[in-house]
């Protein structure tokens, strides 16, 4: 009967406690309130950026407050004023209540300044160039539009931009105004400008480096006596920079040497070092403990041959590849590479071998898009299930790809897509050991989303025309499951199986995935995910695995912790684990 009293008091106590810290907290965070009415967004938005009124807070003395109020409406006149209204009326209040200040600005804006004549030239001799046409055809200022200082800057800043990107560098405004009629409410706009005449480059200079000057000029695209052109420049610097031969890249116009408007493009450029070394440790689920190494010498000799070697090892599979590349009639799009490999897969339902060498001929157009073209001879020396015997196979394969990949960097994300599409086949009548058509797609795509989501989706098809399938080699079998696959089954666990129940692989491959990646905080997030997919040669019977995942994103990728079960059986946890690529 006694602890009731003692209980209430307390209460009291704690409840009278947060009233006072509520309302010193309503003190302290309190923040003045600045009412503008009669104005659409556009306007406010610009009269509170022009209000020196709005960046003041409660503690701020009164004296200075009374001052910003009474410079108020000049203020807004002017932000008003800059979208075209020149007649606006202001009323205004100022009050001071429970230790902070409130201001009200009621504003009557009147008619709008229209333009009523436009008068854009340019003069000289750039007059008739298209890329000003252009511009001028695209001009957002137009007669009848209410005035807006902002688009008459940003058009006259952007007339000038462009005659000096296109060598113009002389050029100057003979004429620029915006005139406005206060009584008419009629505005003129007048802008000439001067372009005077178009500078051109005289001679290409470029500093001494390891590589044949007349390979380093292809990179160029310039040739003496064409124009300036900023563009064309930057372009080149991007092509340096891309190719890995070269760094410190810099494109100079010397101006100052110019007799006749005519001046030198200097070149200078230093090589990035001849070899280049690479090492690496990595753990996933599917292969295990991995360890690789690279080697890269970036020119052989002065035309620009490569010659690259890359080793993965594992305890499941390894491989390791040699290629000796050259560019081949343009170096900035074709590449001509030689190559050999030896790959060792020992897993649960893969025992192979394989040997390949063979050629290969790359075209990149479009940008990004790559058309790819080999001839490659394999040896493979395989079995599928463990009762049955290992088999040698040889074949002649040739083959054509194509690929593409866009991407942006979106904070920690890389947002965008990348695909590819290949086409291979091999005939018994020609050095093959069995006749097969074979074709495979891949896409994956990942967008952000708001509040620091991100979904991505994912999706593998693959089909192949084979006169006898056991005599397929298992490096062009489909399979699915694992890391990269369906989460929730085995690596290559999903296919055909044989009358052992051995997986053999299958003819057709569906796959696809569809995941939301959520950030949490710095540079980790949280994920869901649901895959599909399967492995089959006569009847499709799709397996589903769904899961949680963790992401890391580190500074040598994103390293992904998944977990995931399997339709056929929710309680079979899987635990995946994998250093992945961004995209």
């Amino acid at each position: 009967m006694k602890i009731a009293p003692c209980f209430s008091l307390k209460c009291f106590c704690y409840l009278a406690l947060l009233l006072i810290q509520l309302s010193v907290s309503s003190v302290i965070y309190a923040s003045p309130e600045i009412s503008i009415t009669g104005l659409t967004s556009e306007l406010e938005a610009n009269a509170r950026a022009y209000l020196a009124l709005s960046k003041e807070t409660c503690e701020t003395p009164q004296w200075k407050i009374k001052r910003l109020f009474d410079k108020s409406p000049e203020q807004i006149e002017k932000a008003v004023r800059a979208l075209g209204y020149y007649h606006s009326k202001i009323q205004k209040s100022l009050t001071w209540e429970e230790g902070c200040w409130a201001s009200v600005f009621n504003i009557q804006l009147g008619p709008p300044m229209l333009i009523k004549e436009l008068d854009i030239q340019v003069l000289g001799a750039g007059a008739e160039e298209p890329f000003f046409a252009e511009l001028l055809v695209n001009n957002s200022i137009q007669i009848g539009n209410i005035v807006n200082h902002g688009q008459y800057e940003a058009f006259k800043s952007s007339l000038k931009a462009q005659a000096e990107a296109k060598g113009y560098f002389d050029n100057h405004y003979e004429l620029k105004q915006l005139a406005v009629d206060l009584e008419s409410n009629t505005a003129k706009v007048q802008l000439h400008l001067q372009t005077g005449n178009r500078y051109y480059i005289s001679r290409i200079t470029i500093s001494e480096n390891a590589l044949d000057p007349e390979f380093t000029r292809k990179f160029l695209q310039i040739e003496p006596g064409e124009a300036y052109d900023r563009e064309k420049i930057v372009e080149a610097h991007q092509l340096f920079d891309t190719y890995g031969y070269y760094k410190n890249v810099q494109l100079k116009y010397l101006r100052k040497q110019a007799e006749d408007y005519y001046a030198p493009l200097a070149v200078n450029l230093k090589n990035l070092p001849r070899h280049a070394l690479s090492a690496g440790v990595g753990y996933d689920t599917d292969l295990g403990f991995r360890i690789s190494a690279g080697y890269k010498n970036r020119y052989l000799n002065e035309n620009g041959h490569q010659f690259i070697a890359d080793l993965n090892l594992s305890l499941k599979k390894s491989h390791f590849i040699m290629e000796y590349v050259l560019p081949y009639n343009n170096p900035l799009k074709d590449r001509l590479s030689f190559f050999s490999g030896i790959t060792y897969e020992d897993t649960t339902n893969v025992d192979s071998q394989k040997i390949e060498v063979g050629a290969r001929l790359s075209n990149r157009f479009y940008g990004q898009v790559v058309l790819s073209e080999q001839l490659k001879f394999v040896a493979e020396r395989f079995r599928n299930g463990n009762s049955d015997p290992f088999q040698t196979r040889l074949l002649l394969v040739p083959g054509i790809a194509i690929s593409n990949i866009r991407a942006e960097n979106k904070g920690m994300y890389l947002d965008g897509y990348k695909y590819m599409l290949d086409l291979n086949a091999a005939h018994r009548s020609i050095a093959s050991s069995v006749s097969f058509i074979q074709t495979r797609f891949n896409l994956k795509m990942a967008y952000s989303t708001f509040w620091g989501g991100r979904i991505i989706a994912k999706t593998d098809l693959g089909a192949t025309a084979v006169d006898v399938f056991t005599d397929l080699p298992s490096s062009y079998r489909f399979y699915a499951g694992g890391d990269n696959s369906v989460r929730g089954y085995d690596y290559k666990s999903i296919g055909e199986r044989n009358e052992s129940g051995d997986v053999i692989g299958g003819r057709y491959l569906v796959t696809g995935s569809l995941e939301y990646e959520q950030k949490i905080i710095d540079d980790w997030s949280i994920a869901a995910f649901i895959d599909a997919g399967d492995a089959f040669t006569s009847t499709m019977n799709v397996k589903f695995g769904a899961g949680l995942g963790v992401r890391w994103y580190s500074i040598v990728g994103p390293v992904r912790i998944d977990i995931a079960v399997p339709s056929e059986d929710i309680g079979d946890v899987h635990f995946h684990f994998s250093l992945s690529t961004a995209l």
